[in-house]
């Protein structure tokens, strides 16, 4: 007997999405762009086509700070610009709206080797880059992220050395927690001075854009048949700007109070430690004394710029308990068992993102502009049943239930985990927002299979893990849609057909 996802009541349905949700894909990567070696524009271009494949009519996509600014200063590096310029082009000829990260973690490798972010000069660098951005794609980019996931970077790449850079400083990272907070809020006012509005124009071939609005007829029918963007205030003016920040429920280990202590410091340097400063213009009670040495006059006034959107970033809740006393953080991450599994070992419980957005807005309400959530990706290894990739695969019982429609057992049908966890978080969205929860949109993916955090020269992107609603072959790049990619595109096409 086939075992349904237990994500889906096993009807056979698709989800039902809110009037006017977006559904948007992470397109980071296009063309195999975050690999080493030059640009591929004619792979980029194809995998657009593939994206809008999808239906989606949103996409993020994250600028190389290192490629567009190799000194990390200066103007930008021209062939890297084109790069970009073409990248936009295809996706606005497309009917995409791209929301562009200047951030994504990685520096310059100069500006790493002078302190990267606990040097405040830093800030002061990624605010001349919003700058460069904004005067030469402000009028093709629909929406802005400064930096993106600067929780992670602080907690995984400062402060337990878990991730890139690689520091172990424990507490004496925090001064990268404001100078993160700086950079966003000195980009933000950056992007509002220079970017000049949300109306993609027609491809320019490099160089300035070259008006205020659309110039290609195909373009500009392209995007008067598109819906209005869930996201953006019709009335409002300027560039739309906002934050990612990752975000996850925090469980004590158990209900000792040293654990719960434990739990509650993690989820101040987690949750609290952006939000508030991007929110409240506060930093959380408990972190304050540890964060006076660097704050400057007139630093919390920056950093609280109007937002138009909040961006949550969501991969699954965190049990923390309290550490060994040989640790230098006072907390540490416990296994959460009883929930399925990615491939890297993280649960999958899609509840704990609703419950999470529903307290969002109740402790925050007034304070919260429209939220976008993105699901950081996971990586499956394929079953030998999903051999062809290219098939679409049900995920649940079929409609007559477990046995035929004649009363004899149905054949097994194979439980695609990426559809699954795919669809348990768009319904635990889409529950939240019935909840009163002013979610506007919700990017998953990405699209293409992604380095490796241990990547090597092996293809044409290093090694890549199986991230990606489209795999991607390691020594040709072909890309083969897996049945997530299938699965997706049906889900969008059912709503477009809804809304006439």
């Amino acid at each position: 007997m086939p075992v349904p996802s237990p994500h889906r009541p096993g009807d056979g349905s698709l989800p039902v999405l809110p009037p006017g949700f977006a559904v948007g894909v992470d397109a980071d990567g296009l063309g195999l762009t975050r690999g080493p070696g030059p640009r591929d524009c004619a792979t980029a271009a194809a995998d657009v086509g593939r994206l809008a494949g999808l239906g989606v009519t949103s996409a993020r996509v994250a600028l190389s700070w290192p490629r567009l600014q190799p000194s990390g200063a200066g103007p930008l590096e021209e062939t890297e610009a084109r790069h970009v310029d073409l990248l936009l082009d295809a996706l606005a000829a497309a009917g995409i709206r791209p929301s562009v990260t200047l951030h994504d973690g990685v520096l310059p490798e100069p500006l790493q080797a002078d302190g990267g972010w606990l040097n405040r000069a830093t800030a002061d660098r990624l605010a001349d880059l919003a700058a460069l951005a904004g005067e030469r794609w402000g009028d093709r980019v629909e929406h802005w992220v400064p930096v993106d996931q600067p929780a992670r970077l602080l907690v995984e790449g400062h402060m337990t050395g878990r991730a890139a850079p690689g520091l172990s400083l424990a507490f004496d990272a925090l001064p990268v927690a404001h100078h993160l907070l700086l950079a966003h809020g000195r980009a933000v006012l950056a992007l509002r001075a220079t970017a000049r509005g949300r109306s993609p124009v027609g491809p320019t071939g490099g160089g300035a854009p070259t008006g205020p609005g659309p110039t290609d007829p195909a373009i500009t029918d392209t995007l008067a048949g598109q819906p209005a963007d869930p996201l953006v205030d019709p009335a409002a003016a300027g560039p739309s700007i906002g934050c990612a920040n990752h975000h996850a429920p925090m469980w004590p280990a158990s209900e000792d109070v040293a654990d719960v202590a434990a739990t509650k410091l993690h989820d101040a340097l987690w949750n609290a430690l952006f939000l508030e400063p991007m929110l409240l213009g506060r930093y959380p009670v408990d972190l304050q004394p540890l964060l006076e040495g660097v704050v400057r006059d007139g630093d919390l006034a920056t950093i609280r710029q109007p937002l138009d959107f909040y961006g949550v970033t969501y991969d699954s809740p965190l049990k923390i308990g309290i550490a060994g006393e040989e640790s230098e953080v006072p907390f540490e991450r416990c296994e959460l068992l009883g929930y399925p599994e990615t491939d890297a070992g993280t649960p999958v419980v899609p509840d704990a993102l609703r419950e999470w957005l529903i307290m969002f807005r109740a402790r925050y309400r007034a304070a919260l502009p429209p939220l976008q959530v993105t699901l950081a990706p996971a990586p499956y290894v394929e079953p030998a049943t999903l051999a062809d990739a290219g098939t679409p695969v049900a995920t649940t019982l079929a409609p007559d239930g477990p046995d035929g429609p004649d009363g004899s057992d149905g054949p097994d049908l194979p439980v695609d985990p990426r559809t699954s966890r795919l669809e348990g978080h768009l319904r635990a969205v889409a529950t939240a927002v019935q909840r009163g929860v002013d979610v506007r949109a919700l990017h998953v993916g990405p699209l293409l299979d992604q380095a490796a955090a241990s990547a090597t020269d092996a293809g044409p992107a290093g090694a890549l893990a199986p991230v990606g609603l489209l795999a991607v072959d390691p020594v040709d790049g072909a890309r083969t849609p897996r049945p997530a990619y299938h699965w997706l595109a049906a889900v969008v096409g059912a709503q477009t057909r809804s809304l006439g």
